[in-house]
């Protein structure tokens, strides 16, 4: 298919309701259009669409089809809160059985050819989704849908209670309904280290502060994974637990927390961060100050629960395992969360050190704790019970008595 429809979803805040990177500039140039680049490389004749949030509309997105005034490039803004009623909307003009390719904008380093072979495989054997392996790094994929499937899901996620996260990333409900649907994974290409340390260099002027925050006031909770992370957590914390939150950011984890367990202490290594997250809403029973995660000022076993979410891929991952390690009660619990990536040894995201497969970091936790229990969070707050691949690694780990 030399003239596919591309459609990539971009918008000027993600889903915590922070900045979303896709709008940063790499040398003077939208991130959002390096993707179209690699798009219009591999499709020169491909009809891409920008899809975007209605919030978005009049805004910096509008410029971007001037920069490519020979190609086929335009802008559909609607469904603030659902990508697939976006997508389908914004098909209004196409056949049922039309297939095309799907990336997010902020993916500059998606791989197009192996989009061509996706979407050839969809169209010789008649599926409605097509997708890489869950741990294969997002960065450098796209997916391929059937119009008519989406459309069906969309139907009958009318009909579902709690189908909010599903809007959101669509494809994890096609697999789920595989009475429905037609569906494969596929492996992802053969990834040069060349191309991974071109792509982490590019990601330095991408990958910037603030992603990793949550603004409750603008975020959409069915796609927000951050809040997520807190929200399991919950689960395992007691209304008597002594609670440090590692690298707490702005604080709103350790609110959440604060509203179960009996006393918390926020720490993170900036202290810029540590004021801003302290100035928020006031809670008797939260102490915030700054420490470093692989080195911390409290006495042994202080702790009954450590929660450290996207922490331990920006540090050396054996202080960090030794620290936790001593600062809990026998008994206590580490709850983690971290990039769960095959290829992680060099993580487009410059701002981590490594991501960590599943055995990789199933086995560094093994070598101080006993694993409880490993979620594989697919995108979003998208779970398959009894699943632990994903794009994200959720793990409860105890403390030996």
């Amino acid at each position: 298919m030399e003239t596919p429809i591309i459609l990539v979803q971009a918008a000027s805040r993600a889903w915590s309701g922070a900045p979303d990177w896709c709008m940063n500039e790499v040398d003077g140039c939208p991130v959002v259009a390096l993707t179209i680049e690699s798009a219009l490389k591999e499709f020169p004749a491909a009809d891409v669409r920008i899809i975007a949030p209605e919030f978005d509309r009049d805004g910096k997105l509008d410029e971007i089809p001037e920069m490519f005034p020979q190609n086929k490039v335009s802008v559909f803004y609607g469904h603030d809160d659902s990508p697939l009623e976006r997508m389908v909307t914004a098909l209004e003009d196409a056949d049922d059985q039309d297939l095309f390719i799907r990336v997010d904008g902020l993916h500059f380093g998606w791989l197009a050819d192996h989009a061509r072979t996706m979407l050839d495989q969809a169209e010789k054997e008649n599926l409605d989704c097509v997708k890489t392996e869950d741990d294969f790094p997002i960065q450098l994929t796209a997916d391929v849908y059937r119009l008519g499937a989406l459309k069906k899901a969309l139907a009958i996620l009318e009909e579902r209670p709690n189908g909010a996260p599903y809007r959101v990333h669509p494809k994890f409900f096609l697999f789920n309904e595989a009475e429905e649907f037609r569906c494969a994974r596929v492996a992802g290409p053969t990834v040069s280290e060349e191309w991974l340390k071109k792509c982490r260099q590019t990601a330095e002027q991408v990958y910037i502060a603030g992603n990793m925050n949550v603004d409750q006031r603008q975020g959409i909770s069915a796609g927000d994974q951050l809040s997520f992370h807190y929200e399991l957590a919950l689960d395992y914390i007691s209304p008597e637990a002594q609670v440090l939150d590692c690298a707490c950011g702005p604080g709103y984890g350790a609110r959440m927390l604060a509203g179960k367990a009996d006393k918390v202490v926020a720490a993170d290594l900036d202290i810029e961060t540590v004021r801003l997250a302290s100035s928020g809403k006031y809670f008797d029973n939260i102490t915030f100050q700054t420490g470093d995660v692989t080195g911390l000022s409290f006495n042994d076993g202080s702790f009954d629960a450590v929660t450290s979410f996207e922490t331990v891929e920006h540090v050396n991952p054996a202080p960090f395992f030794k620290e936790m390690q001593r600062i809990l009660k026998p008994g206590g619990l580490l709850i983690l969360s971290t990039p769960q990536n095959s290829l992680g040894h060099i993580p487009v995201n410059s701002q981590h050190l490594h991501e960590f497969s599943l055995q990789e970091i199933s086995g560094l936790c093994s070598e101080h704790f006993e694993i409880m229990q490993t979620t594989g969070i697919k995108q979003g707050r998208i779970v398959f019970p009894d699943d632990p691949k994903g794009q994200n690694t959720f793990m409860v780990c105890r403390k030996p008595v």
